[in-house]
C-alpha cells in the first residue's frame, strides 16, 4: 500500500515523488507483459495482470519528464477498456487517480492553466468515484487521505477538513492520525476556532516527541492557547517545544544548569531556530504580561528548572530594554541570578543588570550592583573556585574594570573625607572624628578592593600601580605593616615603574611610623633590622634619587648607635663617596671605563673603520684604469674557471682572491667573491670562508646571490665552533620570522651557543625569549626554563630563580601526555628548592613567650614546610625523595629541640620550672620519635639499592638520636615496601 502525507504544499511533493516512483513500476511491469521475449511465451507459466503489475523492480528517483506522465496516464485509461477482472480494474482506478494528482501538482507548479476546472478537480472525481464504487475496502484509508490532499492542495480546505473527520472517523487507527490531527489543528486556527485547534493540536502531542509534527503542533498549541488568552497553558505549551528542540539528556542538577543552552540553538536547522526564537520571544511577551520576573520564577518553581532558563531571561530582559524599561530590565537579569547563582550566565545578566543602571541613568544603583558582583563573582566569592579557567577569563573583565572604579571611588571618598576632618570648615567642626572614622572604614575598603584586583590580576599592567595604591591605603589607615611589604613590592618587585623610588622611600617612612607605635623592645629591634635592610635596598635600587644619601646616612648612624661597626664603616665610606663630586667624577670614570673597555674589546672594530677609511680614499678617476682592472679580473676569473674544470679547486680559490685583492671594484668581485667563499666551505676553510661572507653580505647586500649568505655563514660558524658569531646569525634568522618553525628552531639553537660561547646576557635574554613565546616542543622548553633557572643560580637572584623553578613546576603538571621523566626530575628538583625555603623559614622562627603564640607560628610554619616537602615526595625521584624524607625527620627533630630549648617563664619556683621542664619534654618527645621513625624509612632505602647523602644523613642523625643503636660502624637494615 502507498505510504503518503499531507501538512503542507512542500509535503505534497514527498507524496508526489513517491506516486511518480510507483509509476514507473507499472510502466516497467506493462512492457514486460506486451512485449516478452518468445523463448519466455513458450514456458512461463500464466500470471494475472495483477501480479505482473507488481513484479518487485528495483526504484528509480529520478524525476520523470511531464510528457512520460501524461502517457502513462492515458496508458492506465487505455487498460480500463481491456481488463475485465475486477481486483485489476480496482488498481488500475487507484493507479490512475494516483496519476492524476500528480499531473495536478505538476501543473500547478509550473503554472500552467488548468481547462474549465480546477487542477486536482480530475483527481478529486477518480477519487470519489473510487469510495462510491468500492465503499468497503479497507484500503479506502489510503483513497481518503490522498482525497483530503487533493482538496488541500486545490484551496478547499472545507471539504479537506470533511474528508479528514470522516478518514478519522472511519478508520481512527490508520498510519496518519498525527499528521491528520495536526491538519485539523491548522484548519481549525484558520477558521478562529481555537479550543477545536487546542484539542487537535493536543492529539498530536500525545504521540510523542518523535512523530514529525510535535514542533509544529506544539508551537501551534501555544499560539491558540494565546488567542484563547490562557496564557500560562500557552507558556507550558512553547516549553514542549523548548523542551523537545533543546534537549537535556543530563541527570544531575547542577551539570544541568551549565548546559550552554545557546550552543543547542545554534546546531538547529534555519527552520527550527526561528521557530525555536520565535516561542522564547512569545513567551518573553507572556511572562511581562504576567509581572515580568515574579511571574517568570513562578513559572519555573511550577513546571521544574529547565537548562535553557537563561535564553527566556535574556529575551525577556533585552526586550525590557528595547522598550526603555530600564529598570525592569535589570530586575530580570537579577531575578536570574537569584535563582541560579551558580549558572554561567548568571555573572553575565549582572553584568547586564548594571548595564540596564547605566543606560537607565540609575547612578544610586549602579555602585552596590558592581560591588554585589564583586562579592558574587570574584575571586573570593562563592563561586570562583568552582568555575573553569574559561569562565574565570570571561569574567575577569568585568571584574578589572569594576574593581578598579570601587577602589579609586572608596579611595577618592577617603581622602575627602580625610581633607574635611584636617580643615574643617564651621559646619564640620563637630564632624572631625566622625569623618577620620568613616575615612579609616573607605581606606580599609579600598584597600581590600586594590588587594583583590592584585589577587585576580597578578600579572596585569595596572597590577603595579594598584599596589602602590593598596599601600596608600593601608598607610593611611595606619596598617603599617601591610603598608611596608606593599610599598616594597611596588619598589623593588616591579621595574621601572614611574614611582618606584618614591614607593621605597615611602616604606621607610611607614616602618618609622610603626616603631613609634611600638613599646616591646624585641619587636622594636626587629623592625629597626627590617628598617635597615629597607633602606640599604633603597640606596643599592635608587642610588641616584636625591633622598639616597640621606637614607644611606641615616643607616650609617643607626648601625653606628646599634654597635655594628663594620656595617657602620661600610656605609660609612659610602657616604664619603656620595659627595656633589662624586657623580661627576664616576661619570668620567665611566667614560674613562668604558672608554678604555670599549677600546680594548673593540680592537676589530678599529679595524674594520680603518678599512673603510681605506676604501673612502681610494678614488678612481681613470676610465681607462677601470677598463684595466676589468679585463684584469676576468682574465684571473678565466683562470679560476678553468682549475676548476680541472677540479683544481685550490688554485681556483687563489684565482678568485687575486680577482678580490687585484680588482675590488670590477663587476667579477661579486661573483669571485661568492665563489671563492663558496669553495673554501667545500674545502673546509671555515675562517678564511667566513670572513669573505661577511664582507660580502656588507658590501653587497642588495645583490640576489646576498640571499643565502646567511645559511652559509651558519654553517661555517658552527663548523668553525664559533659559537657567538653563530648564535648572532640565528638570533637574526629568528628576528626575520618568529612565528615560524624555522624562526623558533634558530632561537632555541642561537640560546644554545650563547651558552657555550660564555655569553650569559645574550643566552639569557634568548632562552627567557624562547621559554616566554614557546610552549612547545615541551621537552625543549623545559629545557630553557631550567637555563633560566640556573642563570639565576650564578646571579644570586634567587627570586628570579623560584620564578622559573615554579614554570617547571608547572609546565611538568600541564604537559599531560608530553611530561617526561626529564620534566619530572627537574620539577621535583624545583619543588624541593621550595620545600627547602620551607623548612628554613620554619627554623628561623624562635619559640619565646607567650609559647602558646610562638609555638601555633612553628607549626604554621612547620605544616608549609610538611606540605612542600610531601608535593617533593609525588614526584618519587629518589634522589629528592631520601631528601625530603631527612628534611622532614629534621623539622620534627628541630621542633623537639626548639621546645626544649625555648624560653622559661620567669618568675616559676625550682619546683615549678621542673614540672615545666616535664611538660615541655611530654610536648617534645613525640615529635623526636616521628624524627626517628622517618630517618629509620629513610636509612632502609639501602635495602632498594639507594644509598645516597640524604641516606647518610639520617645514619649520621640517628646515631645522635640513638647512639646506642646506630652508633655503629655497619648497620644492616631490613628491605621495606614503605616509600616516603
Amino acid at each position: 500500500m502507498m505510504v503518503r502525507r499531507f501538512v503542507n504544499k512542500a509535503l505534497f511533493s514527498k507524496g508526489m515523488r513517491l506516486g511518480l516512483m510507483t509509476s514507473v513500476l507499472a510502466i516497467t511491469a506493462c512492457s514486460s507483459v506486451f512485449d516478452p521475449p518468445p523463448e519466455e511465451q513458450a514456458v512461463a507459466p500464466k500470471q494475472t495482470l495483477g501480479e505482473v503489475y507488481f513484479e518487485p523492480v528495483s526504484l528509480n528517483h529520478d524525476p520523470l519528464p511531464d510528457q512520460g506522465l501524461q502517457n502513462l496516464r492515458d496508458a492506465y485509461r487505455g487498460l480500463l477498456d481491456v481488463v475485465n477482472d475486477p481486483e485489476t480494474i480496482k488498481i488500475v482506478q487507484y493507479r490512475l487517480a494516483d496519476l492524476e494528482i500528480l499531473l495536478a501538482e505538476q501543473q500547478q507548479e509550473v503554472g500552467a492553466a488548468p481547462i474549465d476546472r480546477g487542477y486536482f478537480d480530475l483527481a478529486i472525481d477518480q477519487y470519489q468515484q473510487i469510495l462510491a464504487q468500492h465503499p468497503q475496502q479497507t484500503d479506502n484509508a489510503e483513497v481518503l487521505y490522498q482525497l483530503a490532499k487533493a482538496y488541500d492542495l486545490q484551496g478547499q480546505s472545507e471539504q479537506s477538513l470533511q474528508v479528514v473527520d470522516q478518514l478519522l472517523s472511519e478508520f481512527p487507527d490508520n498510519l496518519y492520525v498525527a499528521e491528520l490531527q495536526f491538519r485539523r489543528g491548522e484548519i481549525l486556527f484558520n477558521r478562529n476556532d481555537y479550543r477545536g485547534a487546542i484539542a487537535a493540536y493536543n492529539e498530536v502531542l500525545t504521540f510523542g516527541e518523535n512523530n514529525d509534527y510535535y514542533m509544529s503542533a506544539a508551537y501551534m498549541l501555544g499560539w491558540s492557547h494565546f488567542k484563547t488568552e490562557q496564557y500560562n497553558n500557552a507558556l507550558v505549551a512553547f516549553t514542549k517545544l523548548l523542551d523537545q528542540k533543546l534537549p537535556n539528556s543530563v541527570i544531575d542538577s547542577q551539570m544541568l544548569r551549565q548546559l550552554r543552552a545557546e550552543q543547542q540553538l545554534e546546531l538547529l536547522r534555519v527552520g527550527e531556530k526561528r521557530l525555536v526564537n520565535d516561542s522564547i520571544r512569545i513567551m518573553a511577551m507572556l511572562f511581562s504580561y504576567q509581572g515580568a520576573e515574579q511571574s517568570l520564577k513562578a513559572f519555573y518553581e511550577q513546571v521544574g528548572e529547565r537548562h535553557y532558563e537563561d535564553l527566556v531571561y535574556d529575551r525577556l530582559g533585552q526586550q525590557f530594554l528595547n522598550e526603555d524599561r530600564y529598570r525592569d530590565s535589570a530586575l530580570v537579569y537579577r531575578a536570574f541570578t537569584e535563582v541560579h547563582p551558580e549558572h554561567n550566565k548568571a555573572p553575565f545578566f549582572a553584568v547586564k543588570q548594571i548595564d540596564a543602571y547605566i543606560i537607565g541613568k540609575f547612578p544610586t544603583l549602579v555602585l552596590p550592583a558592581k560591588q554585589d558582583f564583586i562579592d558574587r563573582y570574584g575571586i573570593n566569592g562563592p563561586y570562583w573556585q568552582a568555575w573553569g579557567q574559561l569562565l574565570q577569563e570571561e569574567v575577569k573583565p568585568f571584574l578589572k574594570d569594576y574593581l578598579q572604579e570601587l577602589a579609586q571611588y572608596e579611595h577618592s571618598k577617603a581622602q575627602l573625607l580625610t581633607q574635611a576632618a584636617n580643615e574643617p570648615d564651621e559646619e564640620q567642626l563637630d564632624k572631625v572624628e566622625e569623618n577620620r572614622e568613616k575615612a579609616t572604614i573607605a581606606y580599609r575598603q579600598a584597600a581590600k578592593l586594590y588587594r583583590e584586583f592584585i589577587q585576580t590580576f597578578p600579572i596585569d599592567d595596572l597590577t603595579p600601580q594598584m599596589t602602590f595604591n593598596l599601600a596608600e591605603s593601608l598607610f593611611e589607615a595606619r596598617n603599617f605593616i601591610e603598608a611596608i611589604d606593599a610599598y616594597e613590592i611596588y619598589a623593588y618587585q616591579y621595574l621601572n615603574e614611574p614611582r618606584a623610588a618614591e614607593a621605597g622611600y615611602a616604606a621607610i617612612l611607614a616602618f618609622r611610623e610603626l616603631r613609634q607605635t611600638l613599646s616591646d623592645p624585641l619587636d622594636i629591634q626587629k623592625w629597626q633590622d627590617e628598617q635597615l635592610a629597607s633602606q640599604q635596598q633603597f640606596v643599592n635600587r635608587f642610588a641616584d634619587d636625591p633622598r639616597a644619601i640621606d637614607v644611606l646616612y641615616d643607616s650609617m648612624q643607626q648601625f653606628f648607635a646599634l654597635e655594628r661597626f663594620d656595617m657602620a664603616i661600610e656605609n660609612a665610606m659610602s657616604v664619603l663617596e656620595w659627595q656633589p663630586a662624586v657623580d661627576n667624577e664616576r661619570k668620567l670614570a665611566g667614560q674613562l671605563v668604558i672608554a678604555h673597555s670599549q677600546f680594548e674589546l673593540q680592537q676589530f672594530a678599529d679595524a674594520e673603520l680603518s678599512y673603510e677609511g681605506i676604501l673612502a680614499q681610494l678614488q678612481i678617476s681613470d676610465p681607462r684604469h677601470k677598463d684595466m682592472l676589468e679585463r684584469l679580473a676576468a682574465s684571473i676569473y678565466k683562470q679560476a674557471e678553468a682549475n676548476l674544470e680541472k677540479q683544481y679547486v685550490s688554485l681556483a680559490i687563489d684565482d678568485f682572491l687575486r680577482v678580490i685583492e687585484k680588482a675590488p671594484l670590477s663587476s667579477a668581485r661579486v661573483n669571485a667573491q661568492y665563489d671563492a667563499a663558496t669553495y673554501l666551505l667545500e674545502m673546509k676553510q671555515w675562517t678564511q670562508a667566513t670572513e669573505l661572507l661577511e664582507d660580502f653580505r656588507v658590501r653587497f647586500a642588495s645583490h640576489l646571490l646576498a640571499a643565502n649568505i646567511q645559511d652559509k655563514l651558519i654553517f661555517a660558524y658552527q663548523q668553525n665552533e664559533n659559537w657567538l658569531l653563530a648564535a648572532n646569525e640565528l638570533k637574526q634568522l629568528w628576528q626575520a620570522d618568529p612565528k615560524s618553525e624555522q624562526g623558533r628552531e634558530a632561537l632555541y639553537i642561537a640560546a644554545q651557543y650563547y651558552l657555550k660561547a660564555d655569553e650569559r646576557q645574550p643566552a639569557l635574554e634568548s632562552y627567557r625569549t624562547y621559554a616566554h613565546s614557546y610552549p612547545e616542543p615541551f621537552d625543549e622548553v623545559t629545557e630553557a626554563r631550567y637555563q633560566m633557572s640556573e642563570f639565576y643560580v650564578r646571579s644570586n637572584e634567587d627570586a628570579k630563580r623560584r620564578f622559573w623553578l615554579r614554570k617547571l613546576i608547572e609546565g611538568d603538571a600541564q604537559a599531560g601526555n608530553s611530561r617526561t621523566d626529564r620534566s619530572r626530575y627537574l620539577a621535583a628538583m624545583s619543588s624541593m628548592v621550595f620545600a627547602q625555603d620551607s623548612v628554613q623559614a620554619f627554623k628561623n622562627i624562635k619559640l619565646s613567650l607567650p609559647l602558646n603564640r610562638s609555638l601555633k607560628k612553628k607549626r604554621s610554619a612547620l605544616d608549609s614546610a610538611l606540605s612542600r616537602l610531601n608535593a617533593t615526595l609525588e614526584y618519587k625521584i629518589a634522589e629528592f625523595s631520601t631528601a625530603a624524607n631527612f628534611k622532614i625527620a629534621e623539622i620534627y627533630g628541630q621542633l623537639a629541640r626548639d621546645l626544649m630549648q625555648s624560653e622559661r617563664p620567669k618568675g616559676l619556683s625550682a619546683l615549678e620550672l621542673e614540672q615545666y621542664d616535664i611538660l615541655i619534654e611530654e610536648q617534645a618527645y613525640p615529635f623526636e620519635e616521628q624524627a626517628i621513625g622517618i630517618h629509620e624509612a629513610n636509612i632502609k632505602r639501602t635495602g632498594q639499592g639507594v644509598y645516597d647523602r640524604w641516606v647518610k644523613e639520617s645514619f649520621a642523625a640517628l646515631s645522635k638520636l640513638l647512639p646506642g643503636r646506630y652508633n655503629k660502624s655497619e648497620k644492616i637494615t631490613e628491605n621495606i615496601d614503605e616509600v616516603y
